[in-house]
């Protein structure tokens, strides 16, 4: 299988970060849950084509906007815009997570979601025929378009299945695939919607020093040969500023810092909010003693 076979045809090959055009914005992005803020007017800027990191301390509200861009949280406050292909701009606020999905915005999330009980093919068949133009009395009736959409869904989720190397372990249970295996699985069916923006919650939580770089190696080929933006949530920072074209941090809910990876790692504010601040009168043993790790220590230590 090539590329070309699940690169859909509409779009360029290659990523185009800092070509200028956006892609996904979000204005003053305020979301609340009683007496407790979880994101506070978040400003986010997402250009075609690039892979843009967010991260931050647990709890800083990465997840709250992963939820807020695909619709399974509405904040109370702001702007959430996407801007597709096709051109024009639609409002993600308050949209419901499937219009979002047909939108062209597909996610995988940070605790595994999959369909444990059905094999690898039929979790990624589910994703495919979403995009099925036959409808219910079509398919109820096994007519002439129902049963030609039927393959398409079919092969699309081949093709997929065969991008992300899992083709092989395509009639194996889902629930018995080995972690990593099941993280792939959900990349493999968010891409069957077909997205223009990829969300990726944490996607090397739990997986091996092996299965990372198969990892990062699958998110720049979705990057560059497919076309798909990528918005990354991952706390492995080796990962990070590998493939990251910029990174965005969260602390308490507000942005930090943004900015290319070199520059966020070494930012005062990004430090702090990792490691917490440190007094004038403490000694070098004093330092590193909060929680986490800073991203520059952490890409420091792996060189």
């Amino acid at each position: 299988m090539t590329t070309e076979t699940v690169k859909k045809e509409q779009w360029p090959a290659g990523g185009s970060a800092g070509a200028g055009e956006l892609v996904l914005e979000t204005s003053g992005v305020t979301l609340r849950f009683g007496g407790l803020t979880s994101l506070d007017n978040v400003e986010l800027r997402m250009r075609r084509g690039e892979v843009l990191a967010v991260i931050g301390p647990n709890g800083a509200g990465k997840t709250s906007l992963f939820n807020s861009l695909t619709g399974a949280y509405v904040p109370q406050e702001g702007r959430i815009v996407f801007r597709p292909r096709e051109g024009g701009e639609r409002s993600l606020l308050g949209a419901k997570p499937h219009v979002v999905s047909q939108w062209g915005l597909a996610r995988t999330f940070q605790n595994i979601r999959l369909f444990g009980a059905l094999t690898a093919l039929e979790n990624v068949k589910i994703a495919a025929e979403t995009r099925l133009k036959a409808g219910p009395v079509s398919i109820m009736l096994g007519l002439p378009n129902a049963r030609k959409a039927e393959r398409a869904s079919d092969r699309r989720a081949h093709e997929v299945l065969s991008y992300v190397g899992l083709l092989g372990k395509m009639n194996e249970l889902a629930g018995s695939l080995s972690y990593g295996d099941q993280r792939r699985l959900e990349i493999a069916r968010a891409l069957a919607t077909d997205p223009e923006v990829l969300l990726l919650d944490e996607p090397a939580a739990g997986t091996n020093p092996t299965e990372k770089l198969e990892l990062e190696d699958l998110i720049r080929r979705i990057n560059t040969e497919l076309g798909v933006s990528v918005l990354l949530i991952e706390h492995d920072m080796r990962l990070v500023m590998s493939v990251a074209d910029r990174v965005m941090v969260l602390n308490f809910g507000k942005k930090i810092a943004e900015g290319a990876p070199s520059q966020v790692q070494r930012d005062p504010a990004v430090i702090e909010a990792y490691l917490g601040a440190v007094s004038e009168d403490a000694g070098p043993e004093d330092a590193g003693t909060g929680a986490g790790t800073t991203p520059h220590r952490d890409i420091e230590e792996r060189k």
